[in-house]
């Protein structure tokens, strides 16, 4: 029953979603009018401003569900896969394989190799902490102990098949990146761009940066490409690479800071300058300069106000992609985005 608003929401939305993405190849749509007092119209494209926020916040949580039924179908199929090699029904399959794990290990083994020692359940907003040996424990342990035997053995068979997902986030309303400061690269006439919101400092972001380089590579005569810096204040390499930037070399520096391993100071980032034979001089005036400190803060302060919460995010054509890492996916969309 929870889900029934959202399947009326998710009506709304795709009607509203598909006359926002429209309305660029047919402007009647914004202009249909929807009320009218005293001779006075109202348009479809007035409400749309009201309330455009909300409608991505319910789109959101739209794909939240999708991603989590997504997921789920994803599991039915794998194991409904080995159950078909066996000729048995998908819960003939699960019951067969949790009773032979058993046979095999033993109840009190398999509790411990799992750390079931406890169990957790849930009453309204209460967390409760259950013995495994206790009367109540004992008389659901082998339901927990059988659900975390079949999540282990998804995790198996996921290892050893390609799954690739193409459900992607909605595009946020609120995107706007004319007024950040972002450094570009690649074809900069392209109607589509590729923005990566990074940090030197992040281990997630310095595992990224070769994925999004050889993308860059892939597309970097066909798509625009930009770099904003995201963290919690203007860190050091943040404003020397700014000051890098004003000798045309920001994208070579980036690259050495993030090849660079361990803690980006004053003396790893003025031997990086050196060895590209920059202009130290300047380069140590650009980084004393307010200029690039004020640029980087005030665009971190922006990112925040659009909804950007982690590293590294991507925006493809408006549509923001949270901490992916893979190059499959994203050269979907990017594909998506280039055959429009």
């Amino acid at each position: 029953m929870r889900l029934i608003p959202y399947y009326i929401s998710a009506m709304l939305m795709v009607l509203f979603y598909a006359s926002c993405n429209s309305h660029q190849s047919s402007k009647g749509t914004e202009k249909d009018i929807i009320a009218e007092f005293d001779g006075e119209a109202i348009y479809a494209s007035e409400i749309n401003t009201i309330i455009k926020q909300e409608l991505y916040d319910e789109l959101c949580r739209i794909h939240e569900i999708k991603k989590k039924a997504l997921e789920q179908l994803i599991n039915v199929k794998l194991l409904q896969k080995e159950a078909n090699k066996k000729q048995m029904t998908y819960q003939e399959y699960i019951d067969d394989y949790v009773n032979a794990q058993i046979e095999q290990f033993g109840i009190d083994s398999l509790l411990k190799r799992y750390r079931l020692e406890s169990i957790t359940e849930f009453r309204g907003k209460s967390i409760y902490s259950v013995a495994v040996d206790s009367p109540t424990g004992k008389a659901t342990r082998s339901f927990h102990l059988k659900g975390t035997i079949v999540n282990n053995l998804l995790d198996s068979l996921k290892r050893n098949k390609k799954i690739t997902q193409y459900l992607y986030p909605p595009k946020s309303p609120r995107v706007d990146l004319d007024n950040l400061h972002t450094y570009y690269r690649g074809n900069l006439k392209s109607e589509v761009s590729v923005i990566i919101i990074s940090d030197f400092d992040c281990e997630s972001c310095i595992n990224a940066h070769t994925l999004y380089n050889s993308i860059y590579e892939k597309y970097k005569d066909k798509v625009k490409f930009g770099y904003i810096h995201y963290s919690t204040m203007p860190t050091f390499a943040e404003i020397a690479s700014d000051a890098a930037n004003k000798q045309n070399k920001f994208w070579e520096f980036q690259d050495s800071l993030y090849a660079y391993r361990g803690y980006i100071d004053s003396t790893a980032v003025f031997k990086i300058a050196q060895n590209m034979s920059m202009d130290i001089n300047k380069f140590q005036n650009d980084i004393a300069s307010n200029d690039g400190k004020k640029a980087i803060e005030n665009t971190i302060n922006q990112l925040v106000l659009l909804g950007v919460y982690a590293t590294p995010t991507l925006i493809i054509n408006g549509r923001l992609i949270v901490d992916s890492n893979s190059k499959e996916e994203i050269c979907h969309l990017i594909d998506e985005e280039l055959s429009k």
